[in-house]
């Protein structure tokens, strides 16, 4: 009989916490649920205050004022943060051709801009999209730094590993033209070391 007692007080107290912990998990998913939503209010809100201080700026100082890129950039990591990759590059797009408009096209101030885009074609996964943007930042880095510098030598080699990683993965083309790229890079990387190889 005690027994008995005893048994039904622990499932009382057993059933009392499973539903003190059931409604705990409630809460704190309501709770993150109310923060979640504050958060995408929040962004919203810095996307458009981002947007109207861009139209202001064009409005008094011009389409193609300077300080128009950096706040594209900065609207660009919010975007980022929201996973939206498609408005990220195309507000990335937007500060590349601002910047290559006031300082040239190569200048090395858009290498920046250049990763940032870069990160976001791997987002999307568009292979295509993300080789154009290696081959870019291979064409900025050659026209910065000529040909024959040791300063190339990171640009070369990311891109060579890109052109492996694609034939590794199979992404997109022919297996044969890519591997072709890859040899023409590994070509040009022992060019520059021996150009600088008697140096000290």
């Amino acid at each position: 009989m005690l027994r008995d007692v005893y048994l039904l007080k622990n499932k009382a107290v057993n059933n009392s916490l499973l539903t003190a912990l059931f409604l705990v998990v409630i809460l704190i998913s309501i709770v993150k649920a109310e923060e979640d939503s504050s958060i995408d209010i929040t962004t919203d809100k810095t996307v458009n205050q981002y947007l109207e201080k861009i139209s202001k700026i064009e409005m008094t100082h011009g389409p193609h004022d300077a300080a128009i890129e950096e706040n594209l950039i900065s609207l660009s990591m919010i975007y980022k943060e929201q996973g939206d990759h498609i408005k990220r590059l195309e507000v990335l797009n937007q500060a590349l051709n601002l910047h290559r408009r006031n300082y040239g096209l190569e200048s090395k101030g858009q290498l920046g801009i250049v990763e940032h885009i870069i990160s976001t074609n791997i987002n999307l996964e568009d292979w295509k999209a993300l080789d154009q943007s290696y081959e870019y930042f291979y064409w900025v880095n050659r026209r910065i730094y000529g040909t024959g510098s040791l300063d190339l030598l990171p640009a070369l080699n990311r891109v060579m590993e890109w052109k492996l990683d694609v034939i590794k993965r199979g992404l997109f083309g022919h297996p044969e033209i890519i591997k072709h790229q890859a040899t023409d890079l590994l070509r040009k990387i022992r060019k520059v070391r021996e150009i600088n190889s008697g140096e000290t």
